[in-house]
């Protein structure tokens, strides 16, 4: 009985939606909601991109039943079959196309799944006195009506699946789920007939119940199934007729009863657009500009991209976006700047308050000139050293030591010392009965303490340089040691002690230690200094200068820079000193950084009288001799011995129209007054051995504030303990 009931119902469904596609398929077929748009303020395309809208439709409920009671509640009723309600349905709904032909759709529903199950039925029969002309006995069926009303509003969420079967029809497929808001049920069992008839309590109503429905599955699922067909319309709305089927897959309660649901409505839903990614389409327009510049220093025309600047305009047309790229390159064009600086030279000296004067002629008188370098009789040694090698002496092998000539040497005190021990060797051989006495010292400081082996050393080292170079006669070189010298200089001091450490020579003939002479001409030039001073206009490319002042092959000044040319200075103080009457050149080269050059040349004249013009001209001409030094010991104004000598000479050499200047200096020790004192008391002592009153002598304190010689040697510090004597003597 079951299986047939389930049969009918499900040809009842297939029926049922038969006619709902009948019905749809006999629609116009107008056409379908518009999938792309254009925008008329723009042009451009737009297309669909979701349904927002709303669906109201007419439920049609299929009870499918087949139970008698619900569980707890009586009831007589052998079964309830199907039933039939209409109920109201709205939903709110979103589409999404996903292909052309496939979209996604979500609804959100209010429905009614409430309906009212009735089933007649006979309980007995009677005998029933039918009415006429003679009242007949006859049995007439007693029978009653089961009435079940159901309530159950439910909320719905449908998702469903839209593919395209035709241009304008939608076939829906997917999953209801629901859940029923409320519940409840009221029933009763009615006897209609035989009318009149009443059940035992006098009632024509029995097993009559009411409340919720026992076991109700609140969460109902359906499956469904629909076919909707697609307005046209020109604008964002649609409209779209449909019939869905709702299958149900699970029973209202415990009993066998489910509802099938049947719906015909309408869709409106408002679509939403938008223009897709427009196309690209790209396009280049360059623009060029050349600057023409001049510039240093290019030796041909040169052309660079300085900038780049890029400006991108859009233009949106229909579906398409048009990119312009605005490219703008700047060039410059660099040309050769011409390299024509001018250049002119003038020849400038300056005096002593400072003030700059024009020269166009220089003087060089010549002077006969006597000068003496005594020499002072010590070498000196490092702390605890013997080796002779270690001194400042300039040493020879024997075979340069026999060419030695001492007036070989240059007109310097210090390269006249450093040839101490050559000038005593060659002066030996030549005076064979003299001899020598070395005495050997130390500091007795520190490692040299008491230590007069090593003073020994040091003079053994002195004698067999003589010996072995010179070839001189071991017999005629005594040697000896001491601990200090006999006049040491300040042992607390390192100043003092590196002058303590030392071989003292003497010798029984006054030759051999006497000073060395030589016999020159100098020369006094006028002005004694020369600047060469070049004058530039347009000289903004010029990367390096070198500039010269030359007489003839021999070269005065030079130097060389880069930039702007600062000139160069010569000075007569530096020794080389125009020697004739031929002009000086001076001479400037600027050049760029390519090597472009220009010069400019000027010359200057020089007037020079020498001795014999001189007295061609009777002009009266100058013997310039000068005792350079006259040695003193350590803070000491007393001349030694050995210096009266050269004492004997200077004053012989003076004539009743001589001018005599006496200098005196000092060594760096002490303070500047005590030393400028010390050497007043060495220039009174020299003029007081040479006899002259104050009339006839310039005399000249130094003392430390020019030092002669390198102060950091002993040997420097020893010359710098000096008197300087300068005799002018007119000659005709």
């Amino acid at each position: 009985m079951t299986n047939k009931m389930n049969i009918a119902n499900y040809m009842f469904r297939f029926r049922a939606v038969l006619l709902c596609c009948i019905v749809l398929a006999s629609l116009p077929q107008v056409g379908s909601a518009q999938e792309t748009l254009i925008d008329q303020s723009t042009g451009k395309t737009l297309y669909l991109q979701y349904f927002i809208g709303a669906n109201a439709a007419l439920g049609i409920n299929l009870h499918s039943a087949s139970f008698g009671a619900l569980p707890g509640f009586p009831s007589c009723c052998s079964e309830y079959k199907d039933a039939t309600s209409l109920m109201p349905v709205f939903s709110a709904l979103a589409e999404i196309p996903v292909l052309r032909d496939l979209r996604v759709q979500v609804r959100l529903a209010y429905t009614n799944m409430s309906g009212t199950l009735k089933r007649q039925q006979a309980i007995g029969n009677e005998p029933v006195l039918a009415d006429g002309p003679i009242p007949t006995e006859q049995r007439t069926d007693v029978e009653v009506e089961h009435v079940l009303n159901a309530s159950m509003p439910m909320a719905a969420f449908e998702a469903t699946a839209a593919y395209r079967v035709f241009d304008f029809f939608w076939l829906h497929a997917g999953l209801r789920p629901g859940l029923i808001l409320s519940n409840s049920f009221d029933q009763r069992e009615t006897l209609f007939t035989p009318e009149g008839y009443t059940f035992l309590d006098g009632s024509t109503i029995r097993n009559e119940a009411a409340g919720e429905i026992p076991d109700l599955q609140s969460t109902q699922f359906h499956a469904v199934l629909g076919l909707g067909y697609e307005l046209l319309t020109k604008s964002r709305f649609s409209m779209s007729p449909e019939v869905r089927y709702y299958m149900p897959l699970t029973k209202v309660s415990s009993v066998n009863w489910a509802v099938n649901s049947f719906q015909l409505g309408v869709s409106l839903r408002y679509g939403i657009y938008a223009p897709k990614e427009p196309r690209i389409i790209r396009d280049t327009v360059v623009f060029r500009d050349t600057t023409i510049v001049e510039k240093p220093n290019l030796r041909s025309d040169q052309v660079y991209l300085a900038s780049t600047m890029f400006e991108d305009s859009i233009n949106d047309v229909a579906d398409d976006r048009f990119i312009t790229t605005h490219k703008r390159e700047s060039y410059v064009r660099e040309t050769p700047r011409p390299f024509t600086p001018e250049l002119t030279l003038k020849f400038e000296t300056v005096d002593s308050t400072g003030t700059v004067h024009p020269v166009d002629t220089i003087r060089v008188e010549e002077l006969e000139v006597i000068e003496n370098y005594p020499l002072l009789p010590q070498v000196f040694f490092p702390t605890g050293v013997a080796s002779i090698d270690s001194t400042a002496q300039i040493l020879f092998e024997h075979d340069q030591a026999v060419e030695f000539r001492p007036m070989d040497l240059t007109r310097n005190q210090i390269d006249v010392y450093r040839n101490l021990l050559n000038v005593i060797g060659y002066r030996m051989l030549r005076t064979p009965a003299a001899t020598l006495s070395l005495v050997g010292c130390v500091d007795n400081v520190d490692v040299e303490k008491n230590d007069r082996d090593l003073a020994q050393k040091r003079a053994e080292a002195i004698k067999n340089y003589f010996v072995e170079s010179f070839k001189i006669d071991p017999s005629r070189i005594k040697v000896s040691a001491r601990l200090l010298p006999a006049s040491p200089a300040n042992p607390l001091t390192p100043d003092g002690q590196s002058e303590n450490r030392r071989v003292e020579i003497s010798s029984n003939d006054p030759v051999i230690l006497e000073p060395v002479e030589f016999k020159d001409k100098d020369l006094i030039i006028t002005p004694n200094a020369l600047t060469v001073k070049p004058v530039v206009a347009g000289g903004q490319d010029i990367a390096s200068w070198s500039a010269s002042l030359k007489q003839g092959t021999s070269k005065l000044a030079e130097g060389t820079g880069s930039g702007k040319p600062s000139g160069i200075e010569w000075k007569a103080a530096d020794g080389v000193l125009p020697k004739s009457v031929q002009p000086l050149v001076a001479q400037l080269t600027v050049s760029n950084e390519i090597g472009q050059q220009r010069s400019v040349a000027d010359t200057i004249g020089v007037d020079y009288i020498n001795i014999q013009l001189m007295k061609a001209r009777q002009e009266g001409g100058k013997l310039i001799e000068r005792y350079s030094l006259i040695v003193f010991e350590f803070n000491s104004a007393q001349l030694s011995a050995e210096n009266q000598r050269v004492m004997d000479r200077v004053r012989s050499r003076i004539q009743p129209e001589s001018k005599v200047s006496i200098l005196g200096f000092a060594d760096r020790q002490g303070n500047s007054e005590y030393n400028r004192t010390l050497a007043r008391k060495r220039c009174l002592e020299a003029q007081r051995v040479l006899g002259l009153p104050d009339s006839r002598v310039t005399i000249q304190p130094v003392g430390s504030d020019r030092l002669l010689y390198d102060n950091n040697t002993p040997e420097g510090r020893s010359y710098s303990r000096t008197v300087q004597i300068e005799i002018e003597t007119p000659v005709r």
